[in-house]
């Protein structure tokens, strides 16, 4: 099974049982995507998965640009994994990837109530002036779903400068399936490979996870449609020659570390 810090369940499909999802992954980050809700929508749906939820499934929060006006200390209660504080545009916290504005002064304020109360800022949709500007304020810094500049030049991607300052705060990065991302071909499994492949031999196997993005975005590799179509990423990893330690590492045991402390074991 893999682990996944990042999928948009919660916002594709609202309210729907959440059990399945559960039985699907090893761990997962369920990401609160803002999109066009508002606060009270977002604190409803956020509070339906804090009382179903399993425990090998948590909360991430996507665009928390509403912290404006909203109070740190409401979201914290929630207790998310990471928050990511734009979406691609600039917002009142931030600039987003498809945007030039830098973290605002209620945005450093944000960011470091986050990091005293334990939550991660997620880096993804960050242009690099606010990636910069979030790194000035000593937050653990984590990119749930990115691809890498190194193989494909994009907006959303990270640079090999951006991956080894997070190394540098222990963060980790999860390395998603949008075909847009992957590659400028058509992606397929070899697309994801290759990411994971040139990640593994610049920067090692111990900071790198999936972060799939499935149920926010259509645009996926062909053959890959869901977690059970990720088998053949592994089959991939082992015919490289992979080590089965780097492997479960970046299959699930990264994740789960990072999550739990240590790997859960079934």
């Amino acid at each position: 099974m893999i682990a996944d810090f990042h999928n948009d369940f919660l916002t594709a499909v609202p309210y729907a049982p959440i059990a399945p999802m559960a039985e699907q992954v090893e761990c997962a980050v369920c990401a609160l995507f803002r999109g066009r809700r508002d606060f009270s929508a977002l604190r409803s749906l956020a509070e339906n998965f804090l009382k179903n939820r399993p425990g090998n499934l948590f909360l991430g929060l996507e665009d928390v640009g509403y912290l404006a006006t909203e109070s740190v200390e409401t979201v914290s209660d929630w207790d998310p994994v990471y928050v990511s504080l734009t979406w691609n545009g600039e917002n009142a916290l931030a600039g987003g990837c498809r945007s030039f504005g830098r973290l605002s002064a209620r945005g450093e304020r944000v960011v470091k109530e986050l990091t005293v109360r334990g939550i991660a800022i997620d880096c993804a949709h960050l242009n690099p002036e606010s990636f910069c500007d979030v790194l000035d304020c000593g937050a653990r810094v984590v990119d749930s779903h990115t691809c890498l500049a190194g193989i494909r030049r994009h907006p959303r991607n990270l640079f090999d400068w951006q991956v080894r300052e997070i190394i540098a705060r222990k963060g980790l990065i999860g390395l998603t399936l949008v075909g847009d991302f992957l590659t400028e071909k058509t992606a397929d499994a070899g697309s994801v490979f290759r990411q994971f492949d040139y990640a593994v031999q610049k920067f090692g196997a111990d900071w790198f996870c999936f972060g799939t993005d499935f149920f926010g975005t259509e645009d996926l590799p062909a053959g890959i449609r869901s977690y059970r179509d990720l088998a053949q990423l592994k089959e991939l990893f082992e015919k490289a020659g992979y080590p089965r330690q780097a492997m479960e590492g970046l299959l699930h045991e990264n994740l789960q570390k990072f999550l739990f402390g240590a790997p859960q074991k079934a």
